[in-house]
């Protein structure tokens, strides 16, 4: 019939397949995800793996400690190493049972090695020559790696007076096995500084790139990273400059201190602005200021004095002698200042103080920080060193 509507069929809509039922994790998953939270104390990992062998199993797994490295970022403050005259002592800063002894971290010295470095689980050693032979040592593996300076740098012209260590990019959590030595030297007129880098990877020494500057007697300075640079702190005439190798590009630059920065090394350390660029600490009395370089209205970099820290706590400790700085533990973005009671970690970030040592005599302190493996001890060991290599 014309205008009659046929009748519509009617479907049957079908429901869409239900999701498969989640997959619980497996019990050895579930225990992983819960050890992976520990704290990263040195004691924790150790002490899990005594539980039993099924902890052992997962808490010595090498993935497992990169997952736990990278869960914890930054690894814990173990304690300092001291630029002594005749050796380099260890200053443990922990509470038992994470306190490492001095023992521990002790290496018997055969030569007047100095220390000039300390980074990344790694301290460096500068033994005197000639030739210069270098100790990178890792406390806590207790293994060592002898070099031979390179001869461009240690000849009759040139003497190395500094130098860093550090793991490259994506091993800096104390586990890779590979790592750069850096050595900074002068030439006998104090005209021309000079820098050379290793690496373990390849066995070899980059090409030496070189700066006419005038230098003043050279400080001992520690080194300070930032970013993909390594910066150290120089004398010239009556202002100290910021010598900065950018290992990525291979280049060597030198940025002036602004003018009304005093001269005195003692109250000036290298330190990452807040955005990570290059800055300095300047302390005065128990006035500390920030600076740091950002482009001025021109497009130029300047330096800019971002904030400023009072350390009145410390009056009471300074009976005699104004404060001194004598370190920066990078991780932990805290400076260390000398007094006549002890030395004190200041936190930049939150200008807490905290005294970390007795210690009144005038030394520069090399942090170290590291995340401590499963199955490594904490309580005393002297020797087992193993040399992985002389060269």
């Amino acid at each position: 019939m014309r205008g009659e509507m046929s009748p519509r069929r009617c479907r049957r809509r079908t429901a869409p397949p239900s999701p498969p039922p989640a997959s619980l994790p497996d019990a050895d998953d579930l225990l992983r995800e819960i050890l992976l939270r520990l704290p990263p104390r040195p004691s924790s990992l150790p002490r899990a793996s005594l539980v039993c062998k099924r902890w052992r199993s997962i808490v010595s797994d090498p993935q497992f400690q990169r997952l736990f490295r990278a869960h914890h970022g930054k690894p814990p403050l173990l304690g300092f190493f001291l630029d002594g005259s005749l050796s380099s002592p260890f200053f443990p800063m922990l509470d038992r049972p994470d306190r490492i002894p001095s023992a521990r971290f002790s290496m018997l010295l055969y030569e007047r090695n100095r220390i000039i470095d300390c980074r990344h689980g790694l301290v460096l050693f500068l033994c005197p020559g000639p030739p210069r032979r270098l100790l990178v040592w890792d406390p806590v593996s207790r293994e060592q790696r002898h070099l031979i300076s390179p001869p461009e740098l240690d000849s009759d012209q040139l003497f190395i007076f500094n130098g860093a260590v550090l793991r490259p990019a994506g091993g800096q959590g104390c586990s890779s096995s590979h790592f750069q030595v850096a050595l900074v030297a002068r030439d006998g007129a104090c005209t021309r500084v000079s820098i050379c880098v290793y690496s373990s990877e390849t066995g070899i020494w980059s090409n030496v790139k070189s700066l006419q500057m005038k230098l003043s007697i050279p400080i001992e300075r520690a080194s300070t990273s930032i970013g993909n640079s390594l910066c150290w702190l120089l004398p010239v005439h009556d202002q100290n400059v910021i010598l900065e190798f950018d290992l990525v590009k291979q280049t060597l630059a030198v940025t002036e201190l602004p003018v009304p920065v005093e001269p005195d090394y003692q109250n000036l350390w290298i330190i990452p602005a807040e955005d990570g660029g290059l800055g300095f600490i300047h302390l005065s009395q128990f006035h500390a200021e920030l600076w740091k370089r950002m482009p001025d209205s021109d497009g130029l970099d300047a330096w800019v004095l971002d904030r400023a820290i009072e350390f009145e706590e410390l009056k009471p400790t300074c009976k005699g002698y104004s404060p001194a700085l004598v370190g920066f533990a990078e991780e932990s973005n805290a400076i260390l200042v000398q007094t006549d009671s002890g030395v004190f970690m200041v936190y930049l970030q939150s200008t807490e103080f905290k005294k970390v040592s007795d210690l009144s005599v005038f030394c520069i302190h090399y942090p170290f920080a590291c995340f401590y493996p499963a199955g490594t001890g904490i309580g005393d060991v002297h020797g087992g060193d193993e040399v992985l290599n002389n060269m």
